[in-house]
């Protein structure tokens, strides 16, 4: 019971990564604005991969007619098309057998700030006779920053409704979640990255941290490390769980041809 239910959350962590995802490079011939709260560009190469951190999403969208293509530890794999430079359609699916549709829209605000809106809808075990776990979720993130240094603040709200019995014997739920990441450009091609989600309503915390590895100009290699603590909260007893995990995610933009 209790491992269905930690796989049902480990998926609603990574399709977290279908609300991730402007319009052109920073280095592409814009100029930056001299009040940016966050540091300017040192280094004159283009981040392929700059709509999200390891699990959480940035405001960022991709151009029009663009294609983002994600593997997440062999387990979880994403597309993301872009409809135009502001709203990008996205499509997860797992070895888990789910599918799920995302549509996400990206506002410029000023100095390097940004507002993206997301919502989602499928299904987390597509591919099972038996088993049905419909999954809807929306959810907001504000990043201040540019496509290599940036930091990023979001919510979301999802609820589950399930045949069978995932979290405490509950079949639909409601969840809510706080997203935060963090991206440092520290050379040429490689970025660090930190961020995490926090379930507010069921005392989950699982965050991400490593680096980010340019290769040539359309592809990226994150590699970290990603620790999950809950606290199991009953009558009787008080628990905090915890377990660590590697992860590594390769991504690849194909760009536009004009």
């Amino acid at each position: 019971m209790y491992l269905k239910g930690f796989l049902i959350i480990i998926n609603l962590l990574f399709v977290s990564l279908c609300f991730s995802q402007t319009d052109d490079y920073v280095l592409s011939g814009k100029k930056s604005n001299n009040n940016s709260i966050i540091k300017k560009d040192i280094y004159n190469v283009k981040n392929p991969d700059y709509t999200s951190y390891f699990l959480s999403p940035t405001a960022f969208t991709i151009t029009k007619r663009d294609f983002r293509l994600v593997s997440n530890d062999i387990l979880f794999f994403k597309g993301t098309y872009g409809l135009t430079s502001k709203t990008n359609l996205s499509l997860t699916t797992s070895l888990f057998g789910s599918i799920l549709g995302s549509l996400k829209h990206s506002i410029d605000l000023q100095d390097e700030k940004t507002l993206s809106f997301s919502s989602t809808v499928g299904n987390f075990t597509a591919s099972l006779k038996d088993t049905n776990v419909m999954f809807t979720g929306v959810d907001a993130v504000f990043t201040i920053g540019n496509h290599q240094n940036n930091v990023s603040l979001g919510t979301g709200f999802y609820f589950i409704k399930s045949n069978i019995d995932i979290v405490y014997d509950k079949r639909e739920f409601f969840v809510h979640a706080v997203t935060f990441g963090i991206q440092n450009q520290i050379s040429r091609k490689v970025y660090v990255m930190v961020d995490g989600y926090y379930f507010t309503n069921y005392n989950m915390f699982t965050a991400a941290a490593g680096l980010k590895f340019v290769i040539k100009t359309r592809y990226s290699l994150n590699a970290g490390i990603m620790p999950i603590v809950r606290d199991d909260i009953r009558t009787s007893r008080y628990d905090i769980k915890s377990v660590m995990i590697p992860i590594i995610s390769f991504r690849m933009l194909i760009e536009r041809k004009d």
